[in-house]
């Protein structure tokens, strides 16, 4: 045991406990590899691996609209064996949070994952947490690689650290190479502010739609991050468009290296209930 110990190095320091704190950290030293090369951006090679997450009350129009955008997907992944795991929030627990729940097995056809979204048990609840999804996506990801994971939602209701401990995981994916897309639908305001937070700390892309007058917009929007998850950057670069322009530069965007104070107090707390 002592010669484990030797061999493993001095001990580290202890962990912060409060994830405002582990999320300055992990920010502070993500810059500083990048500053000295030590943490150049990666890639997912092989086949295209990606999490989509759906945060909708109950079977609504938004379930019927993921089907559509999972078959989307799937198309523009034609020939290159993509992989999906399907997640959403099922049953409340004791605190009244909705679970986050995952598929076991990937999928790699349109018609068996709208059947496995049809039978999806989903239970309309209040509180829905983006930390738990993406949590999960790093136990994914340490398993097999992740291309990427897409949310898509019309509400979260993470208290301030739960927003930064789902940052702290968005931003352990993009170190390993997973790009992580926040797609809301609606007009929420508190949502918004959530998610172009986590997205602004952790270098994911954010984008709003309402799906009642940006159709349009959604849908090219969708179709960029399709062949992103189908066929990376350089996929996306030979689509061409604003819609595929507006993705790139998402991509090409790193997270904000440290978080102000007074910026990160006036952001959560619009985040409050």
């Amino acid at each position: 045991m002592a010669d484990l110990m030797k061999r493993a190095g001095p001990p580290k320091p202890k962990q912060a406990k409060d994830a405002a704190s582990r999320l300055k950290n992990a920010l502070m030293e993500d810059a500083l590899g990048r500053m000295f090369g030590e943490d150049g951006e990666k890639t997912v090679p092989g086949t295209p691996r990606v999490i989509l997450a759906l945060a909708n009350h109950a079977h609504t129009a938004g379930w019927d609209r993921a089907k559509v955008l999972q078959h989307a997907m799937f198309q523009a992944a034609a020939g290159s064996s993509l992989e999906m795991k399907f997640a959403f929030y099922g049953a409340d627990n004791v605190e009244g949070v909705r679970r986050c729940r995952i598929t076991t097995r990937w999928i790699t056809d349109s018609d068996d994952m709208a059947g496995v979204m049809d039978r999806a048990e989903c239970s309309c609840g209040c509180y829905v947490n983006i930390r738990d999804v993406l949590a999960q996506a790093v136990k994914e990801a340490e398993e097999r690689p992740l291309r990427a994971v897409i949310i898509v939602g019309d509400a979260f209701h993470d208290d301030p650290d739960g927003l930064d401990e789902a940052a702290i995981s968005a931003n352990r994916l993009r170190q390993a190479g997973t790009r992580v897309f926040l797609l809301q639908l609606g007009d929420d305001l508190i949502t918004a502010r959530r998610l172009q937070y986590l997205a602004r700390v952790s270098g994911g892309a954010y984008f709003r739609f309402d799906p009642r007058t940006q159709e349009r917009q959604f849908s090219e929007m969708w179709e960029a991050v399709s062949v992103y998850a189908a066929g990376g950057e350089e996929a996306v670069k030979m689509t061409g468009g604003q819609a595929a322009t507006l993705v790139l530069q998402h991509l090409k965007q790193e997270p904000m290296p440290m978080i102000a104070e007074r910026e990160r107090m006036q952001v959560h707390s619009n985040v409050k209930e």
